[in-house]
């Protein structure tokens, strides 16, 4: 992941980036808080007074983590994709060649969805309120930028490689399959901002699977289902 820039550190105090997704209990605990208290007020009406007691922490450190309400919501977005990234990594650990890992890919971005899916709505919100100061939405879209680029080049390396081995066919762009596979996820996340049920786990994992076949080499059996590998 390209870095993001780190915040500067005013003399004499400690500003943590509110970008910076490192393991941290307490931080994860506002996080977790701030969604929780988005969804059920809305963003525009959350407090951060209420978000820190909801964390169970005081105003002054919740100030210490974001430094305001806009770098806690652009937090909050950032820490769901890296979240669903850190799902996805873990996931192919334990792939074996290049179509187990696009199957292992798209089943644990359906696991995404789910994830994402429940805050889809908040995270809108919050687009709208982080956008409107120019440095968060800088940092947000380069973020973006960055997250999106480094998964498109992983999945385009991989459907290459399957390319190599036989396994996929040589006639699709590598691209084009990035972009579909973005797609399908970006689409079923916005669906479940308005009718989460029908943008469930289940459905997505079938368009993947069908995904997946039009992708395999016509002598190559394709993959029971992506749907068989129970979550």
């Amino acid at each position: 992941m390209a870095p993001i820039p780190t915040a500067i550190l005013p003399e004499g105090g400690e500003r943590l980036d509110p970008t910076d997704v490192r393991t941290d209990e307490k931080r994860d605990r506002i996080l977790g808080a701030a969604l929780e208290v988005c969804a059920q007020r809305g963003v525009a009406a959350a407090r951060m007074e209420e978000i820190a007691a909801r964390a169970g922490v005081s105003k002054g450190t919740l100030y210490r983590f974001f430094e305001s309400k806009e770098d806690l919501l652009l937090a909050t977005i950032l820490a769901s994709y890296e979240k669903g990234l850190r799902h996805v990594d873990a996931d192919l650990q334990a792939a074996r060649d290049p179509r187990d890992m696009l199957v292992r890919l798209c089943n644990a971005l359906a696991d995404v969805l789910v994830q994402v899916g429940a805050h889809a709505r908040v995270h809108y919100q919050a687009w709208g309120i982080t956008a409107s100061t120019p440095s968060s939405e800088a940092k947000l879209l380069g973020f973006l930028r960055a997250f999106h680029a480094e998964r498109d080049q992983r999945i385009e390396g991989l459907f290459r490689a399957g390319q190599d081995a036989g396994v996929f066919r040589r006639d699709v762009l590598p691209r084009v399959v990035a972009d579909s596979v973005t797609a399908l996820l970006s689409g079923f996340i916005y669906r479940a901002t308005f009718d989460p049920r029908a943008a469930s786990r289940e459905a997505l994992r079938a368009c993947f699977d069908e995904l997946v076949r039009g992708f395999l080499e016509p002598r190559v059996s394709a993959p029971d289902a992506i749907r068989s590998e129970p979550r």
